[in-house]
């Protein structure tokens, strides 16, 4: 009888080992095979707005390390860089992958940084060498403390900066909005240069930070007679506006 249960207890414990290894014979089979990349599609709001290698080098790819990545791994790395707003990844095939993204747009170059830019989100991102070279609105903040690529600027002086941006369109040349928290009603002031459309000439507006507004309809109706130069125009007193007509060699300055 001992002699029958050993054997029993042999032949259920094969059963069980065979079991359980045709079990993860079975389930390593069916493991998806993890093909290292070895194309990157692209498309995005610009034409190839990134170079491929580009891609490749944010995701560590290269012919020396291939390597296979998820798509909620692709979307988050590249979601780390302050030059792409939105991405979306899939494979065409086990060797291709494909993304799909959205590059933040230039509004602002923020001359408080270098080969800085910034969106109407108030993100800030390189221009260089990723965006063809334009013309920019320049935006001085007077920034106390350095601010890294990627980050957001928040706050009135973005909002102000955007509110402008909206209601003066392109002749912007520079807003300037360093002055805007003095504690001196003399010294507080948003100064905008604008560049004439057809013309060299620009108006340097000097603004108050609570009736700017309008003072800038102030300047559309005054506009017209103030002609042929530079000109500083300050509006910032009430149905009252100060003209003065700047000579060839004077530079505005921040």
């Amino acid at each position: 009888m001992k002699y029958v249960r050993f054997v029993l207890l042999v032949c259920f414990s094969l059963l069980c080992i065979g079991t359980f290894y045709y079990t993860l014979s079975y389930f390593e089979q069916r493991k998806p095979v993890r093909t290292p990349i070895k194309v990157i599609a692209q498309t995005g709001s610009i034409k190839e707005g990134l170079k491929t290698d580009f891609l490749a080098e944010l995701l560590d790819l290269s012919v020396d390390n291939p390597k296979h990545l998820s798509t909620e791994e692709v979307e988050e790395i590249l979601e780390r860089s302050p030059l792409i707003k939105k991405v979306s990844a899939s494979y065409l095939n086990s060797e291709t992958l494909y993304v799909d993204y959205t590059l933040r747009h230039p509004v602002f170059a923020l001359i408080d940084i270098e080969n800085a830019a910034l969106d109407l989100e108030g993100y800030l991102f390189p221009l260089n060498p990723y965006f063809t070279p334009k013309k920019l609105p320049e935006l001085y903040l007077g920034l106390k403390e350095i601010i890294l690529f990627g980050e957001s600027l928040q706050g009135k002086e973005m909002a102000l900066a955007t509110e402008l941006y909206h209601l003066l369109k392109g002749e912007i040349n520079r807003i300037d909005l360093s002055h805007i928290n003095e504690s001196s009603l003399g010294k507080k002031e948003i100064v905008v240069v604008l560049e004439l459309p057809n013309s060299s000439a620009r108006h340097i507006l000097r603004l108050s930070t609570k009736r700017y507004q309008e003072e800038l309809h102030d300047y559309q109706a005054l506009q017209s007679t103030v002609q042929g130069g530079d000109f500083i125009i300050d509006l910032r007193v009430s149905d009252l506006a100060y003209v003065t007509q700047l000579k060839d060699d004077t530079i505005y300055q921040k």
